[in-house]
């Protein structure tokens, strides 16, 4: 990412450069991934719909490059560059702002998978992966023998034979028909936020409760799991479809099953499945590096914000304390945007004040990316389809494992020399995986440890006292997050001052597009004032 013209790669810690004096806001956002970026684009482009004088913008990121989740990998394999998503590897058809973004800034896009490759001799190549092989399998690894057993699948490259089979295993369309149906309606009402977004005065939410407000199913979704939610609509919709097909959509995409997973998070899982899928070229990390730099915000890289408190100095302003490889400094702004998790921040936001309120727990997980043979004996019938998960509840050696690419220098062919051949592979698990027994040769691998999604547990609910001399009770649901941690109303000129948190809305779910809904939504309410 150095060197590419389009970011500041170091941050200028001067406080000259910070103090300049101006008396345009000046709007500081934390974190530079999706909810960053977009929130630094979205603030631009708000003001200047508006036609107000544009603001100061500054970006801090602790990492050294943008795109938080959105991150892609590399690795050199015969005179072959292979690039590979490491974290938030797609978006759908229906995600307008992904989709819009990647048109105006003229990125390429391939179906997902996509795993791209830039070859010395032959140029580039928009899809290094072989698609003869099936596209999954349910695979127990607890099978008889040593190579487990297929549940389901492997799959064929033959759509209708897909089709058939699950036709046959799942008595018909009715389940998935069902689940479609609920799927469908929370896609249509996440959509109503770019009918907002076209509306000056609508789409401006204090709270994520009110956001929910008018999406009757999205807000019945946080209530119970999956499970339990699709089991008790009433409609017979059989265990053995929740634990393959729905069980199957949310591991790979939140690493829970059905039985700990929100409703909504399955809903996102499964509208995964049943829309275009792309990703960008070269990795989607450049969607947001693009929306930062048309934002015109200067980017502040490994720094870490460790502090937010009001200003002593100025009336209505922030002071917001950094470091850096080489400094620290303080300064203050109108407006405080913190576009990160704050669990995993470690962050004094007004003397903690807040901490409690943004709690959550994170997945944690790692991501193992494999160029080897994979082991004949492992897998049933010598066939390994694009995507293996492991069955429901099962942990051991993986969640599930995805074939990026076919190496065989020969090509892939039909398919057998990526059976039989080196591949590029991305395994998530929970806990490290043991190579020597998923490959029969290893040939470069790379481990990465992180806390990837939030855990999207069922908004819990308590029965309370009405009032202490009541003896009756009322239903009280745990809420999500806040929006605004604090409002300062000092300072008329500027009735945007105030701090505000994107990341609350990862309570909900979480994916690329959300947070660059959840960052737009954000900065309407942060400009427009009380």
């Amino acid at each position: 990412m150095k060197g590419s013209g389009l970011l500041l790669t170091r941050a200028c810690l001067a406080i000259a450069v910070l103090a300049t004096a101006s008396d345009s806001r000046r709007i500081a956002v934390v974190g530079a991934g999706a909810a960053g970026t977009a929130a630094a684009y979205f603030a631009r482009e708000e003001l200047l719909a508006r036609g107000e004088p544009p603001a100061e913008i500054h970006v801090f990121e602790r990492g050294d490059r943008v795109g938080g989740r959105a991150h892609v990998g590399t690795v050199e394999y015969n005179d072959t560059t292979l690039y590979f998503e490491q974290g938030a590897s797609m978006f759908i058809s229906k995600n307008l702002h992904l989709m819009e973004m990647a048109e105006k800034f003229n990125l390429a896009l391939c179906e997902h998978p996509c795993t791209y490759a830039k070859s010395k001799h032959n140029g580039a190549k928009a899809n290094a992966l072989e698609f003869s092989l099936g596209s999954y399998g349910i695979w127990d690894p607890t099978g008889a023998g040593d190579s487990g057993e297929w549940l389901v699948g492997p799959g064929s490259r033959w759509r209708i034979l897909n089709i058939i089979q699950a036709l046959w295993r799942y008595s018909g369309t009715g389940d998935l028909n069902h689940v479609q149906k609920r799927t469908d309606t929370a896609v249509k009402e996440f959509m109503q936020s770019y009918t907002d977004f076209a509306n000056r005065s609508a789409g401006i939410y204090s709270t994520w409760s009110e956001y929910l407000s008018d999406k009757p199913l999205l807000q019945s979704s946080l209530y119970y799991r999956a499970s339990e939610y699709y089991l008790s609509a009433g409609e017979g919709i059989r265990r053995r479809f929740l634990e393959e097909a729905v069980s199957l959509a949310t591991r790979v995409n939140y690493m829970q099953d059905v039985d700990t997973v929100n409703t909504l998070g399955a809903h996102i899982s499964m509208a995964a499945g049943s829309d275009a899928a792309y990703s960008v070229a070269g990795g989607n990390y450049q969607i947001f590096e693009r929306m930062l730099a048309a934002s015109g915000a200067q980017l502040h890289l490994h720094t870490s914000v460790t502090s937010i408190q009001r200003s002593n100095a100025t009336a209505g302003r922030y002071t917001l304390s950094a470091t850096s490889e080489d400094d620290g400094f303080e300064h203050d702004f109108d407006t405080v945007i913190i576009a990160t998790p704050l669990p995993l921040a470690n962050i004094s936001i007004l003397e903690d004040k807040h901490q409690d309120l943004v709690a959550a727990e994170y997945v944690h997980m790692y991501v193992t990316f494999v160029i080897g043979v994979l082991q004949p004996r492992l897998f049933p019938k010598g066939r390994i389809p694009r995507l293996v998960v492991t069955p429901y509840q099962t942990t051991d050696p993986f969640n599930c494992l995805s074939i990026l690419a076919c190496l065989h220098p020969e090509g892939a062919g039909n398919g057998r020399q990526c059976q039989d051949g080196p591949v590029l592979t991305k395994i998530f698990s929970h806990r490290p995986v043991d190579l020597n027994r998923i490959f029969a040769v290893v040939e470069w691998h790379r481990q990465q440890e992180w806390h990837s999604y939030p855990k999207l547990n069922p908004l819990n609910a308590d029965y309370v006292h009405k009032d202490p001399d009541s003896t009756a009770y009322y239903l009280q649901r745990t809420p999500p997050p806040p929006i605004v941690l604090d409002r300062n109303r000092l300072r008329d000129t500027l009735p945007s001052s105030g701090i505000f948190y994107i990341n609350g809305m990862e309570s909900l779910f979480s994916t690329m597009e959300s947070q660059t809904v959840a960052a737009r939504h954000v900065v309407r309410l942060a400009l427009a004032g009380a």
